[in-house]
């Protein structure tokens, strides 16, 4: 798969709250994820983990878009924004920056970018 057709792929199942399914499908088992906050998590299993611990969270996703990503080599970003309700602290949106790295058509290397604080 090419940087372009991982990207779309990342995105399509994204918009469609299939975010485990997306890791499954597109991520390296030797993923390298870093939140705005600098805290990195390894290995698409531990990547699976923090999802499901952050759905978990969640009481409601009100809406999730995402812009079209922008391709640049074996990177691609896009921006996501999300309108959220998260158990025991209520209603958050954010927008934030995502970073992705591919290599021999699977996701290696992503990295969120975000001004406001941790929500989950």
């Amino acid at each position: 798969m090419t940087t372009a057709v991982i990207a779309d792929r990342l995105v399509s199942l994204c918009k469609e709250g299939k975010f485990i399914q997306a890791q499954q499908e597109l991520y390296d088992a030797e993923i390298i994820s870093i939140d705005p906050d600098g805290s990195r998590t390894i290995g698409v299993t531990n990547m699976h983990l923090k999802e499901q611990r952050f759905l978990d969270s969640l009481d409601k996703i009100h809406s999730i878009s995402f812009s079209n990503p922008l391709i640049a080599g074996s990177y691609f970003t896009v921006k996501l924004r999300m309108e959220i309700a998260i158990k025991k602290i209520g209603y958050k949106e954010f927008e934030e920056i995502c970073v992705y790295e591919t290599k021999d058509g699977k996701i290696i290397f992503e990295q969120f970018f975000r001004n406001t604080p941790k929500i989950a």
